[in-house]
């Protein structure tokens, strides 16, 4: 019993007035629960955005439209102009955020994607003054209200600097001798993605290819061929080893959940600080070579892992069966389904409109690197 006392003693000066808010991780996004005017909603938590609700809700809740008009570029660098909205009060868990700026937009393809109702995006803005803890090992967000600096004793903590009006925090990493500046977006899945100039000025002979639709964004959709390799990561001189590196369409560079799951990682926005502790994770790329998406009625190839494994494969075929399930006539339940098949299976059969089968097995890509 002396000991534990000892221990809770020991961390209460540290860290005061905490709020625990679990969270499921969903095709790389963390999503959370959030009650607005005593309605529970789910929320992707997104250190690389600006606060939105879903347009759905304009009508159910009560907002007051402020005077500022914010212009925003999404993921896919596309810019838009939306009205800034406030609200009294929202709540996550025991945590209690009093006029909270945010705007309206149609997110309906993240919760098609999710096959959850997803009803808004958990901003940076909220998230200033406080300081925000993320143990992807234990599915949790620990914030509090402020701390000591002894929390630093025993890491490295790393500077960052925010942008003005969303908070959104960013970093510099250096890879491969270029200092490169990188936003820190807990919305992003894949791991660090540099824009194709930047990886152009990075990138080696040995790299795997991804065909098809890359990413999808508020206002857009990318689509082409992205690079994956791994690269050496420093920040300010701290080697993170070899880590995953994507190139991507967005002119933007974002730190994504597939490094962060790999660290228990303290965001102080208060003091402008992180650190990053290892926690026994190492960088993996698990995927059948292939995404699969609906379009129209179908089911089709909408990504695809350039190999000799995948020849047979091509984007845009058309798939009428997975594991037996036919999914000749695609809906959104049938979608589901298959998606949690996908989830879940580490051996999958997949049958063409040709009707012909071809067994996958989920992998580690990164071996094709070696």
């Amino acid at each position: 019993m002396k000991k534990y006392l000892f221990i809770i003693t020991f961390l209460l000066p540290f860290f005061l007035k905490a709020a625990t808010i679990p969270f499921e991780m969903i095709e790389g996004k963390m999503v959370i629960k959030v009650t607005i005017e005593n309605e529970l909603h789910n929320f992707v938590f997104d250190t690389g955005a600006f606060t939105i609700i879903s347009s759905e809700l304009r009508d159910k809740i009560a907002s007051k439209k402020t005077k500022i008009i914010f212009e925003g570029i999404d993921g896919n660098n596309v810019k838009s102009k939306m009205d800034v909205f406030s609200i009294k009060n929202i709540q996550v868990s025991n945590l209690n955020i009093k006029e909270a700026n945010f705007s309206f937009a149609d997110i309906g393809w993240i919760s098609s994607r999710a096959c959850m109702k997803i009803s808004g995006i958990f901003g940076a803005n909220l998230m200033k003054d406080k300081i925000w803890q993320l143990d992807f090992k234990n599915k949790k967000i620990v914030t509090f209200d402020k701390a000591d600096n002894s929390i630093y004793s025993n890491t490295t903590a790393f500077p960052f600097i925010t942008e003005s009006f969303t908070e959104v925090p960013k970093v510099n990493l250096t890879i491969r001798n270029q200092n490169i500046e990188y936003v820190f977006d807990s919305g992003s899945g894949m791991g660090l993605t540099l824009n194709q100039q930047t990886y152009n000025l990075v990138k080696d002979d040995n790299f795997l290819i991804f065909e098809g639709f890359l990413a999808q964004s508020i206002n857009s959709v990318s689509k082409g061929e992205r690079q994956v390799d791994l690269m050496e990561v420093e920040m300010n001189n701290t080697s993170f080893g070899n880590q995953i590196i994507d190139s991507s369409t967005s002119a933007r560079n974002l730190i994504g959940t597939r490094f962060m799951q790999n660290y228990l990682i303290t965001l102080d926005f208060i003091n402008k600080k992180m650190t990053l502790i290892p926690n026994g994770n190492k960088p993996e790329y698990k995927t059948f070579g292939i995404a699969l998406a609906p379009m129209k009625d179908d089911l089709i190839i909408v990504n695809k892992l350039q190999i000799s494994q995948l020849a047979e494969l091509n984007l845009s075929d058309k798939i009428i069966k997975v594991n037996g399930i036919d999914i000749s006539k695609i809906t959104p339940e049938i979608f589901c389904e298959v998606k949690k098949t996908l989830d879940t299976s580490q051996t999958i059969t997949i049958e063409n409109a040709e009707h012909k089968k071809i067994t996958l097995e989920k992998k580690n890509v990164l071996q094709y690197l070696n």
